[in-house]
């Protein structure tokens, strides 16, 4: 089976297993999903600082407000690598 762009890839035993991924690299790039499954996870932190913000203890507000900032820009960073639709 020809492999066109960076992923993992698993061999599978009908009805019962698979294997543990396998990553295949193709001309050094990284593993991406699609832009709709990247947009869906940045959504889905943005969702959950929403909930929990309110919650954070005042001294540990700086460094969730810094983690959150991290998770937004490492999927915007793969939102713009994410090579399919």
């Amino acid at each position: 089976m020809p492999i066109e762009r960076s992923s993992w890839v698993a061999i599978r035993v009908l009805g019962s297993s698979h294997t543990n991924p396998v990553w295949v690299l193709v001309d050094g790039g990284p593993v991406r999903t699609s832009k709709r499954s990247t947009q869906w996870c940045l959504d889905s932190v943005d969702q959950c600082w929403s909930q929990k913000e309110r919650f954070i203890a005042k001294a540990e507000l700086a460094d969730a407000k810094a983690a959150y900032a991290h998770a937004r820009k490492e999927y915007r960073k793969r939102l713009a690598e994410s090579p399919v639709n």
